[in-house]
């Protein structure tokens, strides 16, 4: 018990000080508010006012045991009595502080120690794992913290905002799908927007992003949600700006994305505005609808387009292979020829040259082989009649008819020769 009563009065001893000194400085700035109001050591601006009747003379609290009046206290002086007066409290109870005051004669006195102690414990707050405090005092910055259970001075002398800082938040621009995200509303003057060859398209998107530094979200701009939005808008439009509308309405929508959001994030870095940006993505990219139609021939026909290359693209996938295997086909075969011939001519002079040879060494015998080498050759599958030169008188000459009755060719008119 003896240990709770001593940090319950250092606790409240403490808060004396802050009292004492806060009372102090106003009591100091009211004496230097009389300073400064004081016209020419009190004569005023129109001279020496007359001199009041005489007051019966009242004595001030801070007179002390002199009648006599004196001059203002000092501010360390006012701080004290303030002190001193608080801390009066505890005197009453006995010497040394080893006593508690007495319940019967203080009662008003419990009252208000029990409200300080409520008023102690409003300064108590916990912060989510997904949140972050931030402390003010009198309005202006103190310090952030991080979650869990934290303690700040009670209101009004500071106070805390807790923000999430991990929660993905979703900006909509040119268009509104309210809490149900089942009927959307669009927002023309957010979504019509110009492309680089001056046409119009309605362009809704979304922005994802956090809160990366409380304060400065809290502190540096008077409304960031509201700045978010502008920048988020403003961005977007400098990038469609860039590119025609066929790009847009294409199939390059990804690099759309990626330098919005880079663009978006270094803005708001520029602003100090504490704030992440996560994503950005194009939801619905169209012409108006004055032209929707047209827009969507046009795209028909790009489909059309794209869908022939694609088609003649798998044609020349499918036949050049094959052009390319008969083509090393048909070198491969002229390579065969050139080698055989080149093979054939050579087995043929090497031949030649041995004839050569051969008949340079004996003609006679060269030339008779030869001779017969080629009637053997050209005799070789012609019908052949031996005859000697003997007992040929009696033998009646041999006329093969089958030869020549092939040989008889019919005239013009079917006549046979």
């Amino acid at each position: 018990m003896r240990w709770q009563c001593h940090v319950f009065r250092r606790l409240v001893a403490d808060l004396a000080d802050f009292l004492d000194a806060w009372d102090g400085l106003g009591m100091l700035a009211g004496m230097k508010f009389d300073r400064f109001f004081a016209w020419d050591n009190g004569q005023g601006p129109w001279g020496k006012p007359k001199a009041p009747a005489a007051k019966p003379k009242v004595e001030r609290p801070y007179a002390g045991r002199d009648a006599a009046p004196r001059a203002q206290p000092e501010l360390e002086d006012v701080v004290n009595q303030m002190a001193e007066r608080l801390r009066g409290f505890w005197r009453k109870g006995g010497n040394g502080g080893g006593n508690l005051p007495n319940p019967g004669g203080v009662g008003l006195e419990w009252w208000g120690v029990g409200l300080l102690l409520v008023w102690l414990a409003s300064g108590l707050y916990i912060v989510a794992p997904e949140e972050q405090g931030v402390v003010t005092r009198f309005g202006a910055y103190v310090k952030t913290t991080d979650s869990g259970l934290n303690y700040r001075l009670p209101w009004p002398i500071e106070s805390s905002v807790k923000l999430p800082v991990t929660r993905l938040n979703q900006l909509e621009v040119g268009f509104r799908s309210g809490a149900s995200r089942e009927m959307i509303m669009d927002v023309p003057p957010e979504s019509m927007m110009l492309t680089g060859d001056q046409n119009i398209v309605d362009l809704d998107f979304t922005v994802s992003w956090r809160i990366a530094n409380p304060s400065a979200f809290l502190f540096n701009v008077a409304d960031p949600q509201k700045t978010l939005s502008d920048v988020a808008e403003s961005v977007m439009r400098e990038t469609i700006g860039r590119y025609p509308i066929d790009y847009a309405l294409g199939q390059n929508k990804g690099i759309i994305q990626f330098e919005a959001r880079k663009q978006m994030q270094a803005v708001l870095d520029y602003y100090r505005l504490g704030v992440a940006v996560s994503a950005v993505a194009l939801q619905r990219v169209n012409a108006p609808e004055e032209v929707i139609d047209a827009f969507r021939e046009v795209q028909a026909a790009n489909a059309d387009k794209q869908r022939l290359i694609n088609e003649a693209q798998g044609y020349a996938n499918q036949i050049v292979p094959l052009a390319r295997g008969d083509a090393a086909r048909m070198i491969e075969q002229a390579k065969g020829y050139k080698e055989a011939t080149v093979a054939e001519a050579t087995g043929d002079a090497e031949r030649f040259n041995s004839k050569v040879t051969a008949y340079q060494s004996a003609p006679a015998v060269t030339r008779d082989r030869l001779y017969y080498e080629t009637m053997e050759q050209v005799m070789k599958d012609t019908p052949k009649v031996v005859s000697t030169g003997r007992g040929t008188n009696g033998v009646l000459p041999f006329l093969p008819l089958d030869r020549l009755m092939n040989n008889i060719k019919p005239a013009a008119g079917g006549e046979v020769r």
